[in-house]
């Protein structure tokens, strides 16, 4: 397989998970930057995932990538509330400089309707309580193992699906990375398709940041590892 083809599915693992830094919100602003691996091929400097605040409980967090000609932005804005976060907004775009394929979520929590536009399908979905997106998603979870929990459920919307996500803590290791020893809580995807498996390990005092990640998709072999951590 080349290093095109696997690019796409390696960029998406960070697309992707405390101090506090208000009395509402337990995750500090940050900055993380990632390595790759796809099939054993290297990527030194695949991109960075940040955590802004926008001011009156309300949050951006961003991902930018980038490897060869291929590229992925990601930006989920949100609202902290009620102890936990509440997607508002998610758009991403990802391909080639001659084809973008963009997906766009939205949440009108009033009306308890989602809309999506994806690729070239638009539609309408019904919320539900604690749905997330792919980006809020880490931060649900790093609030859950933060309180104890070895087994994780939340619903995930994702184009034009809605996926119910499971997760189990195998432990709470150091391991080894470029930033040196890191102690992380290690978590698992359950998956039902047995050709894919997904560990994550998150960052133990810093949760909602991803450490590790590992993942074989039918075969394909993908790592994600953290290079550089800076906290506003």
């Amino acid at each position: 397989m080349t290093l095109l083809r696997v690019l796409p599915l390696l960029l998406l693992l960070i697309a992707s998970i405390s101090k506090a830094d208000a009395e509402t919100m337990p995750f500090s602003p940050f900055i993380a930057n990632y390595r790759g691996e796809a099939n054993g091929m290297s990527v030194s400097d695949l991109g960075s995932r940040k955590l802004i605040s926008l001011g009156q409980e309300r949050y951006r967090i961003e991902y930018k990538a980038k490897a060869m000609i291929y590229s992925l932005e990601e930006t989920s804005d949100f609202l902290w509330e009620n102890g936990s976060p509440k997607p508002l907004s998610y758009d991403s775009s990802r391909g080639t400089f001659l084809k973008k394929r963009e997906n766009k979520i939205r949440f009108d929590w009033s009306s308890g309707q989602g809309s999506y536009v994806h690729k070239k399908k638009k539609g309408v979905f019904a919320l539900s309580e604690g749905m997330q997106d792919p980006l809020t998603s880490t931060l649900l979870l790093a609030l859950e193992v933060q309180a104890g929990k070895s087994t994780i459920h939340f619903k995930e919307a994702k184009g034009d699906d809605q996926e119910m996500r499971t997760f189990t803590l195998l432990g709470t290791p150091e391991i080894e990375t470029d930033s040196g020893k890191i102690k992380t809580y290690h978590l698992k995807r359950l998956h039902d398709d047995a050709k894919r498996h997904t560990e994550i390990w998150l960052h133990y005092e810093y949760p909602f940041i991803p450490v590790k990640v590992e993942q074989t998709d039918d075969g394909d072999h993908f790592l994600l590892e953290l290079t550089r951590l800076t906290l506003n």
